[in-house]
């Protein structure tokens, strides 16, 4: 093992001199090896190809005695490793090899937490597969794959949805979740099949995750790829990501005195190929506020929708300082989403019925109120409220529903929107209501109905 691990960001740095006030990009994540390597198979891991017996222990003494010695890798050899849940620690890599598999067993006890694994629970009281919890200086590398095995949660989440005739969460374990840490890496690695989300960060900073797959099939519930929660210094780059959900989740859930601007801060999403999957979102939890996001040289093939900042009444916060340039899209239900309206639309059609007929409207799975919806009081960590918005340089091409929606609420409008160069071809035009937009250089191509749609307390020049 090379001593003094380096991420390699394959060209994505890149100066933001062009946004306005912006920090400076999130560092260059390191992992720094002292040179000791712990084989898992040296601990008596068999990686057998039909996995029966379960290897957890062997894994876990490989990690904290490379952790009790200052600091390694922990080697997983070609092979297939069944095992519960583990938990890496401060100066640990956690290297697959090539044909290398971690494949996570179903056992529901196994995620429950102990005495002694409470610190690493996650904020929905289960334990993820692999956990980072108060660590620094940690790593997930190589060249093989996590497999989750979600399929088993996934149909026990319908089981009770068809019991209880209720939309279900995200009542599962996460795959990987990061969590009052720093110096985080996630490199070349293959993560599939996550019972929930794949890459959870909450409570961190300084966390890379680069030239990585995440891969779930489109009837894979809740199996965002990347979500940042009240997280700074942050670079997702050069990943491809085919999903059923977010591809990549910015949230701000709770405001913390210590971050005035957002508990989000200083966000970089550069070089990745998203396909199937619902875009790269802020919300729609921003109640802590989110600033200074730069999201550049991105590709989207055949994905729900492309950019998004949604959030709702009582979730809703600041979300200001966002860039999003040099974008190409192909086949792109909906291109663009700004909305401060993210409500799930009724399961009885009766009831979604009967909005329509008062004015809203429906977009995928959400559901809109008419325009004649009234103000209410103004809170700056639940009402939504999106500034200083930037889109440059974005491409839509083939087939799409509608352009863009953009729909601020009638108490806090959306401002600061600016569109420059942007092109998209589309069935339907840009809906705005409750919105400030400039635009330079927009050219949309629209098969029905007018290309911009102007509704209550919109402006666009």
């Amino acid at each position: 093992m090379k001593k003094g691990f380096v991420l390699s960001l394959l060209g994505a740095c890149i100066a933001v001199s062009s946004q306005a006030g912006a920090a400076a990009l999130p560092a260059v994540v390191t992992f720094t090896d002292n040179g000791k390597v712990c084989d898992v198979t040296q601990y008596g891991a068999e990686g057998h190809r039909l996995q029966i017996a379960l290897n957890t222990d062997s894994f876990q003494r490989a990690i904290d005695d490379c952790a009790a010695a200052g600091g390694g890798t922990v080697l997983v050899p070609e092979g297939n490793y069944l095992v519960n849940p583990l938990f890496l620690k401060s100066n640990v890599r956690l290297n697959l090899a090539k044909n290398a598999t971690i494949v996570a067993s179903t056992e529901e006890a196994a995620y429950r937490a102990t005495e002694q694994t409470k610190y690493a629970e996650a904020e929905n009281g289960w334990l993820p597969f692999i956990s980072v919890a108060d660590a620094k200086n940690v790593a997930i590398t190589g060249e093989g794959t996590i497999d989750g095995q979600g399929a088993v949660w996934w149909e026990r989440w319908r089981a009770n949805i068809r019991a209880t005739g209720k939309k279900g969460g995200t009542d599962r374990p996460r795959l990987i979740y990061i969590t009052r840490s720093s110096n985080v890496l996630v490199d070349g690695v293959t993560l599939t099949h996550s019972p929930s989300f794949h890459v959870v960060m909450r409570y961190a900073h300084d966390v890379n995750v680069n030239n990585t797959k995440i891969l779930s099939p489109w009837h894979a519930p809740n199996t965002d790829a990347i979500d940042p929660i009240d997280s700074q210094n942050i670079r997702i780059t050069n990943n491809f990501i085919d999903c059923n959900d977010d591809h990549i989740a910015i949230k701000a859930e709770k405001p913390d005195a210590r971050f005035p601007e957002g508990v989000v801060d200083n966000i970089y999403i550069a070089n990745n190929l998203l396909c199937q999957g619902r875009g790269i979102s802020i919300g729609s939890e921003t109640s802590g506020g989110v600033n200074n996001v730069l999201v550049e040289n991105n590709q989207f093939e055949g994905s729900m929708y492309g950019i998004r900042i949604k959030t709702l009444r009582g979730k809703g916060g600041e979300v200001k300082n966002i860039t999003y340039r040099n974008t190409k899209m192909v086949d792109v239900d909906i291109p663009l989403v700004f909305a401060g309206y993210y409500k799930a639309a009724p399961i009885v059609q009766a009831e979604v019925d009967k909005l329509l007929a008062e004015g809203g409207f429906t977009m995928g799975e959400q559901i809109y109120p008419p325009d004649t919806d009234a103000k209410q009081p103004f809170d700056k960590y639940k009402t939504p409220h999106f500034s200083n918005v930037t889109i440059e340089n974005l491409e839509s091409t083939g087939k799409s529903k509608a352009a863009a929606y953009i729909i601020g609420v009638p108490e806090a409008p959306l401002s600061g929107f600016h569109f420059d160069n942007v092109r998209i071809d589309a069935d339907q035009g840009i809906r705005v209501r409750n919105a400030e937009v400039q635009t330079k250089g927009l050219t949309l191509n629209v098969k029905q109905g007018p290309t911009l749609l102007v509704e209550k307390g919109a402006k666009v020049d």
